[in-house]
């Protein structure tokens, strides 16, 4: 679930989805569009299935939304219960929250950013000391 959760987060179309839609779409010659919630992904299923048409636009966002709404309703049954589905949601969103921590493009930026401002607050703390020191100094050597 992490994988495919990934590769569409990132417009790309791993061997699940492109094995569904040969089997379910291609192979049995549907018409339908296909409604996608990134351009990117829908280009990259373009690229695979010429023939199919995606659509992107707000009417798609909304009936996304509506199925995240109601995923509990449409999903009863003895195969999959509400607590299971809370459950497996939690999991993978922390799966999710990791794994985009640990590959973050911007994190290299992050530590250098606090890198340069550990290097300020050394130099400031540095010049305070040797202030003290110069004073000090004078105190005791007139």
């Amino acid at each position: 679930a992490l994988s495919a959760t990934t590769a569409l987060i990132e417009g790309k179309m791993d061997k699940t989805l492109e094995n569904f839609l040969k089997e379910s779409v291609v192979q049995k010659d549907i018409e339908e569009k296909i409604g996608v919630q990134t351009k990117k992904l829908g280009a990259e299923i373009l690229s695979k299935f010429p023939n199919l048409e995606v659509v992107h636009d707000s009417s798609i966002m909304e009936l996304f939304r509506c199925i995240r709404l109601q995923q509990n309703e449409l999903l009863s049954g003895d195969f999959v219960n509400t607590e299971n589905m809370g459950q497996m949601n939690l999991a993978l969103a922390h799966s999710l929250g990791r794994y985009q921590l640990k590959f973050s493009p911007d994190k290299v930026d992050v530590m250098i950013v606090q890198a340069i401002s550990l290097l300020d607050d050394l130099d400031k703390e540095l010049n305070t000391f040797s202030m003290r020191v110069k004073e000090w100094y004078g105190w005791h050597f007139p």
